[in-house]
């Protein structure tokens, strides 16, 4: 090996312009025979120098004088292998090192990623690139270009985990580029990691080099995902009032994600650009009405049948907006409207959603018997669904007819199939609890024991349905066992605590609930109201219900416990307004009715407060012996 070559690799691009210029200056063609220096130096000099001013093309030629001058030379060989790999020529950068001896770290890196970006065309080369590429890591192996190269060729080579755990280790060292972020996701998702994927897709959708792919990536995740909430988050985070379509399917998403005032205020902002848009009034009436504001849906669902007026979901719709104001009379003319043009294609999907609305119309008004009126004109339940289900179930339970709602179940599960069917088995497992058959805990036990979590959640909604709540808090005890972290059994386990007066404890799995993720509202509720209604840790109580309220601002239950944590706080104002505010979105609500009767008793407005105790005892509460009691105190002029 010529020596000089080694010194001339460290030569500063300062002495390299110096030298370079002052032979040109004296000699403009040098004459490597006479100059006195070893052949093919003034062609690498000249390389290194073009190369560091990013003239490639002509850089590219004087590595190849070089080459020419001396083959021999190893130095020249890295040095123009290490240009050409830079510029996309693989194939002749490995030509140029491969079977070289003596290559030392630096030619060995150079030769490993030539041969993994040849490989790409040459698979063939794949374990020779491997190989080359482990060999240098493992002398040094925090060499982000060396881990890319080994991740990417894995993955070419089908080795998605392996290539996985280098892209992570790579990602320990650069947090903070997205196109690594999104290539993790990618390989995440192959291997059917898909909540890690739509996480990582969602950090690099904030990024302004890979938004939009990643941000795409991550909503269509999260939609299979079943998270149409974080989707419809992530959609927001970047849309302007024109893009209506997208601001659609994100009211849509809102809505899917039980978030109905949120979805109302995108649709809101459609309707503020095109007023005139069906879709956007069509949804917007839906809206209206699940937060509860029927008088102001049932005027849109009128509006909507002028200029529709056979249209069925229309109907229904009004009719359901009715009936939640009161108006069974003229609720029930609106179905029969809509029953009358399909009542001879009883198999038609229009003819069940109106037999289903019919149905839950009924039980609403507290009339099962005609309910199942209405349920009975479904040709197939299964066209239904579980809501078919779930309705018939409800009517039996109204009467608490045990025996013949077993009955009922048992003979609808050979026609049902999938999650309609699992409801007809919990709901018979259910009445055989509540009317304590000894067969109860044989058609329970293959819910509760199923390798499925979601089975299991239906085995202990069971119990709790049937208010057994020792029974659903030792079955939750195991299940989480069984599936670690599983939120769905965690938070059964903690209501059944909390029921059984076992407070510190449910406090605890509460608090494990939050630890995993603070912005569970539902969680943050519960333990706040647990708090408030204990009379306990009233300000924590107060900073979580009012966050479960920021995210969810129309919920009544949420609502109703920010009403109840300011009367324990002894702010009388502030409670009576938030619970007036949960009135609005559920007047049917006992319990709700129950708060501000207290309130209102405690504020000394004797009269109105009577009026809210006595029609939570008739509309049923939660605690109607603390409710009579209030009464009782009425009654003898106090307030206390």
């Amino acid at each position: 090996m010529n020596r000089y070559f080694m010194r001339a690799a460290t030569i500063t691009i300062t002495t390299l312009a110096f030298v370079v210029g002052a032979l040109s200056a004296q000699q403009p063609t040098v004459d490597q025979q006479g100059s006195g220096f070893p052949p093919g130096l003034n062609a690498f000099l000249e390389a290194r120098l073009l190369q560091s001013e990013e003239r490639f093309r002509e850089a590219l030629a004087a590595y190849d004088r070089a080459l020419a001058e001396d083959p021999s030379v190893v130095e020249v060989r890295i040095g123009f292998a290490d240009l050409l790999l830079r510029v996309g020529i693989a194939d002749r950068a490995v030509s140029l090192l491969d079977g070289v001896d003596g290559l030392d770290w630096h030619g060995r890196r150079v030769l490993a990623l030539a041969l993994a970006q040849y490989s790409a065309q040459e698979p063939e080369r794949m374990a020779d690139a491997r190989d080359a590429l482990e060999d240098v890591l493992d002398e040094r192996d925090d060499d982000p270009n060396l881990l890319l190269a080994l991740g990417q060729l894995l993955h070419r080579m089908n080795l998605i985990a392996e290539a996985e755990e280098v892209i992570a280790e790579l990602r320990k060292n650069r947090p903070g580029s997205p196109q690594l972020v999104s290539y993790h996701a990618t390989l995440l998702l192959q291997l059917d990691r898909k909540e890690e994927a739509a996480e990582l897709f969602s950090v690099c959708a904030a990024s302004e080099v890979m938004a939009e792919h990643c941000r795409s990536s991550a909503v269509d995740l999260l939609i299979e995902l079943d998270m149409p909430g974080k989707a419809a988050d992530l959609m927001l985070a970047s849309l302007d009032d024109d893009d209506l379509d997208q601001l659609m399917r994100t009211a849509y998403l809102l809505w899917d994600a039980n978030r109905p005032a949120q979805a109302l205020q995108v649709v809101n902002r459609v309707l503020r650009q095109v007023p005139d848009s069906e879709r956007g009034r069509t949804l917007r009436a839906h809206l209206l009405s699940a937060t509860g504001r029927y008088g102001e849906a049932a005027g849109e669902f009128r509006s909507l049948l002028k200029k529709n007026p056979t249209e069925i979901d229309f109907k229904l719709s009004l009719a359901w907006a009715l009936s939640r104001m009161g108006d069974l009379e003229e609720a029930r003319r609106w179905i029969d409207r809509a029953w009358e043009p399909i009542a001879a294609d009883a198999g038609s999907t229009s003819a069940v959603r109106c037999a289903v609305t019919g149905a839950r119309i009924e039980l609403v008004a507290g009339n099962p018997l005609v309910a199942r009126e209405w349920l009975a004109r479904v040709a197939d339940p299964e066209m239904a669904g579980e809501e078919y289900v779930r309705l018939l179930g409800e009517s039996f339970r109204q009467e608490e007819d045990w025996r013949p709602g077993v009955s009922a179940m048992m003979r609808l599960q050979p026609r049902l199939e999938g999650d309609a069917r699992l409801a007809a088995q919990a709901i018979e497992a259910e009445f055989r609890v509540r009317s304590s058959d000894p067969r109860a805990w044989q058609r329970l036990r293959p819910l509760l024991d199923s390798d499925d979590p979601s089975s299991v959640v239906i085995g202990l909604q069971v119990l709790q349905s049937a208010e057994r709540w020792s029974d659903a808090e030792r079955e939750a005890a195991t299940a989480r066992n069984r599936f670690p972290g599983n939120r769905e059994i965690l938070f059964t386990q903690a209501a059944s605590l909390e029921r059984l007066d076992r407070f510190d404890e449910a406090e605890d799995v509460f608090l494990e609930l939050l630890d995993a993720d603070p912005d569970d509202a539902n969680a943050a509720n519960y333990l706040g109201y647990l708090w408030a209604d204990r009379n306990v840790r009233l300000e924590e109580a107060l900073d979580l219900i009012s966050g479960a309220v920021e995210m969810d601002p129309e919920n009544p239950a949420y609502l109703d416990s920010l009403g109840w944590v300011h009367f324990r706080l002894g702010a009388l104002e502030e409670a009576e307004y938030w619970l007036r505010r949960a009135i609005e979105f559920n007047s049917g609500d006992g319990t709700l009715l129950a708060h501000l009767g207290e309130v209102l008793m405690a504020n000394g407005e004797i009269e109105e407060a009577d009026r809210y105790l006595h029609l939570a005892l008739n509309l049923g509460c939660e605690d109607p012996d603390h409710v009579r009691s209030l009464l009782d105190s009425l009654g003898d002029g106090s307030s206390e």
